[in-house]
């Protein structure tokens, strides 16, 4: 009984640690998700998507400031290093083939297109997040209050 309780574990033992080497194929390819992610950024460029978030920043300060500011930030901001975490990022997160789409995608006409104008989706869908937040946020600071006794928000 021992020798069959012994060979048990030994074969147990063995398919754990084939698993464990099974479970970890990323390892093996890192190195082309790496070079595919540089691929993908050199489409999305990253340094455009830091200028839209900075443009956005501006956009929430006075006129007067806005210039001055986004000047101020644009030299502050480490380009290279947000570049080369977003890459390595990229690579931890996707798997080679969904990389492969990715570029296939943003590298296409249509793929273009559409990125070009994922700014003006993201603006439009974002005043009607924040609209519906704030809507949730008066609604829960207000429950009870009789509406006519209610802030009123951008005229209405």
């Amino acid at each position: 009984m021992k020798k069959i309780s012994l060979l048990f574990s030994l074969l147990l033992l063995s398919m754990m640690s084939f698993h464990v080497m099974a479970a970890d194929p990323a390892t093996d390819d890192k190195a082309e998700r790496i070079r595919l992610s540089k691929d993908l950024h050199d489409i999305r460029n990253i340094r455009e998507r830091i200028n839209a978030t900075i443009l956005d920043a501006a956009n929430a300060i006075p006129p007067a400031d806005r210039e001055d500011f986004q000047r101020y930030v644009q030299l502050k901001v480490n380009y290279d290093a947000l570049e080369e975490k977003s890459i390595q990022y990229a690579a931890e997160v996707y798997t080679v083939p969904e990389l492969k789409a990715m570029i296939a995608y943003f590298g296409s006409p249509n793929g273009q297109s559409a990125e070009a104008k994922g700014a003006t989706f993201s603006g439009k869908i974002g005043k009607d997040i924040t609209a519906e937040i704030d809507a949730a946020i008066l609604a829960a600071k207000y429950d009870g209050v009789p509406a006519e006794h209610l802030p009123k928000i951008n005229g209405k």
